[in-house]
């Protein structure tokens, strides 16, 4: 057929198409040189995927990690060594806390004996009230600035701190009771409502404190309002003091 459609082309004075010529073999390899360069690559990076590349990775990674843990080892240490000043101080502080509050628990214990809400004592007069009055507030106001510390030290002081308020709100009602003899003995049973719950605080804060201070290496140490087993609240266990500690 195709030598019968050339002759007629040849007559009628018309080219016939060239048959498609074969590819070359300069242009079958450039095809394969092309591939090869789109392929190659890729090959390469699948391959560097599938074996592992943990390992280079996790190398270049732990010198950051070493600086990590480092720099929190020291953050570590430097906590410890403050909530461990805290926490002394705190308990000191404390101490010298019961010392200045025992006059004032031991006039209102006069009037308002602990454990019997029926019992009234005689009343103190208003110079040794406001003597009370300004005893809690000296010792309030050590609690007026935010120390941040650990959470155990920060609820020890957040306990001491509402018991001081209790107390002061305590007294203030005993003071209006010495005022007012009207209606002195609604106000010498809030009173006395007053300083059973800043008891009862202080005994939890009392507690927590124990606790911390066991935690840091101090040991025991037992820090407790007078009164605490009558307004319901803790009392020191029976461990003497200091032991327990590093």
């Amino acid at each position: 057929m195709a030598k019968r459609s050339v002759k007629k082309a040849r007559r009628q004075g018309t080219p016939a198409a060239a048959p498609a010529a074969a590819p070359s073999r300069r242009q079958f390899w450039l095809g394969v040189l092309v591939t090869a360069a789109v392929l190659v690559p890729v090959a390469i990076a699948g391959v560097l995927i599938a074996s592992g590349s943990d390992a280079p990775a996790k190398d270049a990674t732990s010198p950051l990690k070493a600086k990590i843990d480092s720099e929190a080892a020291k953050l570590r240490k430097a906590t410890g060594v403050r909530d461990k000043e805290q926490v002394k101080e705190l308990t000191d502080r404390m101490r010298g806390a019961l010392e200045a509050l025992a006059p004032v628990l031991d006039g209102l214990a006069r009037t308002l004996p602990p454990g019997n809400d029926t019992k009234a004592g005689p009343l103190a007069g208003a110079t040794a009230v406001a003597g009370w009055r300004k005893a809690v507030r000296d010792q309030n106001a050590y609690f007026a600035d935010t120390v941040s510390g650990e959470t155990g030290t920060n609820v020890a002081r957040g306990g001491f701190a509402s018991s001081l308020d209790a107390l002061n709100e305590s007294v203030e009602t005993y003071a209006l009771a010495v005022a007012d003899s009207g209606h002195r003995q609604a106000l010498l049973e809030r009173a006395r409502q007053q300083r059973d719950l800043a008891v009862r605080t202080w005994s939890v804060a009392a507690t927590q404190l124990d606790a911390i201070n066991i935690a840091v290496g101090y040991g025991h140490q037992h820090v407790y309002l007078s009164g605490s087993s009558e307004a319901g609240g803790f009392t020191a266990d029976p461990a003497p003091e200091g032991t327990g500690g590093e």
